[in-house]
């Protein structure tokens, strides 16, 4: 009687694990179904914007990790402008401090970061200095910018950016700075979207038009919500995007984590288009 009764309950066993293993392989299954049609999906896309004569290079299909993150909207640099040293410092809002040197530092035209580093790094000099990487990328010739690193990523709105101006003759002359104080992570990291997801979303909201350029295209920290006293920002892929039939650029944000787009940035107007392709500095620089 015991031995049909642990037979019973073995055969019981097999049963319930032929199930879930079945369910399992139909999950799976249906998954990749899922994920291959969505694969598929955004290969047409890709394909109807090239047909709509919009140029860019082939986006990266790798996802990322970012963070819901907090600061407060008053960046702190005025209770620390009593440390900098030979240059005339003010703030321009609760948040935006403007700086001239006493006396201008040359800058190697070729290997501008090496100077611009150096100077970067000195408490005295810039207030949370350390806190800030070089971005050849947002850079232009003459106005040098620094980025300030958050999380895991950085902050690529206006609200925490370094503005180093030099001048024609190669010569650190002026410094513009934002900074966003008492960063704080909310909930755990999560996945977000591929380069090329969020492409097929900047064109599926009609976010770029026939006959444009994508010329180039960046994932880090835009602000989400501004509250009171502090702002929410989330990772964010911003595409600086050009008609061409027009010297005009426009910025536009897709949410890393939703894939939803974001309200606008600015539109710039250049008559060099060649600077802009390395420059997102003009379009950038607007409170977001």
């Amino acid at each position: 009687m015991n031995f049909r009764r642990i037979e019973w309950i073995f055969v019981m066993a097999f049963v319930v694990l032929d199930i879930f293993l079945i369910y399992m392989f139909v999950q799976t299954s249906s998954d990749d179904s899922s994920t291959k049609s969505s694969s598929d999906t955004a290969t047409t896309v890709i394909r109807e914007m090239r047909d709509d004569n919009i140029s860019f290079s082939d986006p990266s299909s790798k996802e990322g990790t970012g963070y819901y993150i907090a600061g407060n909207n008053d960046s702190g640099l005025k209770q620390h402008l009593g440390q900098l040293t030979e240059q005339t410092a003010r703030l321009v809002t609760s948040s935006k401090l403007t700086s001239t040197l006493h006396t201008t530092m040359a800058v190697d035209k070729d290997k501008p970061q090496v100077d611009l580093d150096a100077f970067v790094k000195q408490s005295v000099n810039v207030i949370h200095g350390d806190q800030y990487v070089y971005s050849a990328a947002l850079s232009s010739a003459g106005d040098y910018v620094y980025i300030q690193k958050v999380a895991d990523g950085e902050i690529l709105t206006a609200t925490g950016q370094l503005h180093l101006i030099v001048n024609k003759n190669q010569q650190l002359v002026s410094y513009t700075q934002s900074y966003v104080s008492d960063v704080k992570t909310l909930r755990e990291k999560a996945v977000t979207i591929s380069e090329k997801k969020a492409l097929v979303a900047l064109y599926q909201y009609n976010q770029v038009s026939n006959n444009s350029r994508i010329v180039w295209s960046k994932l880090g920290y835009s602000r989400l919500l501004k509250l009171k006293d502090s702002s929410v920002y989330v990772p964010t892929w911003i595409f600086a995007v050009r008609s061409k039939n027009s010297s005009n650029y426009s910025i536009h944000r897709i949410n890393a984590f939703t894939g939803a787009a974001m309200k606008n940035g600015s539109t710039e107007t250049t008559a060099d288009a060649a600077s802009v392709e390395s420059s997102t500095v003009g379009m950038i620089w607007q409170q977001q």
